[in-house]
């Protein structure tokens, strides 16, 4: 579930289901990433969001495990899984205690300082 802290454009500052992959992407051999990275697959279910979101900064709620990352034998391959990955997560995301994120602080208020005094990034 995640929240764009950024813009007013169609279908951001609101909260969506998402499924998330924490790692270093490891399908496109040659191209995989040299420290982790973060990615996060909207499930928009009511319209569209306007333009991507490359490059701001969003907040996740991680709250739930599919399947480990994996390299996939190509690239149909890797969307398909995705695409189960996603069938899944909206099951689970649609029922208790998942669907409870949705409301809690962390999302709803994407203006209130979250990062503690022991350190974080001010900005993030």
């Amino acid at each position: 579930i995640e929240d764009s802290l950024n813009d007013e454009k169609k279908g951001r500052n609101v909260v969506h289901k998402a499924v998330v992959n924490v790692g270093y992407s490891p399908t496109f051999e040659g191209k995989e990433n040299k420290e982790k990275i973060v990615e996060a697959h909207l499930i928009v279910e009511n319209g569209d969001i306007e333009g991507d979101f490359y490059g701001e900064t969003m907040r996740l709620a991680l709250c739930g495990f599919l399947r480990p990352e994996k390299r996939f034998p190509s690239f149909p391959d890797l969307i398909a899984a995705i695409t189960n990955d996603v069938a899944n997560a909206k099951k689970f995301l649609d029922s208790v205690p998942y669907s409870n994120f949705s409301k809690d602080d962390f999302l709803q208020n994407p203006t209130e300082q979250w990062v503690g005094s022991s350190g974080g990034d001010d900005g993030a």
